[in-house]
């Protein structure tokens, strides 16, 4: 995938991506330097090599419907930080917005 080879040549630990290519065939996408967390409209790439402390909440994105990732991302000696990656598009059955319905006060904690 070529924004994750550019993402390697920049250096970057964490890449958000929003509707990705689908896998085809039953193929599935992987990339060396990156450790991917895939949902259906989004993913989220995380450096291996990168020296971070992952923790992925699963409990706070629960009930969207695979809308949202949120991730805890720490680095030795640095503050956690959280990032949300969240696909906001209407939902064509219902009109709704899946990814609104986490509890954005416990996700902000």
């Amino acid at each position: 995938m070529a924004v994750l080879e550019t993402m390697v040549e920049w250096m970057v630990d964490v890449v958000c991506l929003q509707e990705p290519l689908r896998e085809k065939a039953g193929c599935g996408i992987s990339h060396s330097p990156y450790d991917i967390r895939n949902r259906m409209r989004m993913w989220m790439a995380l450096c291996k090599g990168s020296g971070l402390t992952t923790n992925e909440r699963t409990a706070l994105s629960k009930n969207t419907g695979d809308n949202v990732i949120i991730v805890n991302i720490k680095r030795r000696g640095e503050k956690m930080i959280r990032i949300v990656n969240t696909y906001v598009q209407r939902a064509r059955e219902t009109g709704g917005r899946p990814a609104t319905r986490p509890d954005c006060h416990k996700v902000s904690r």
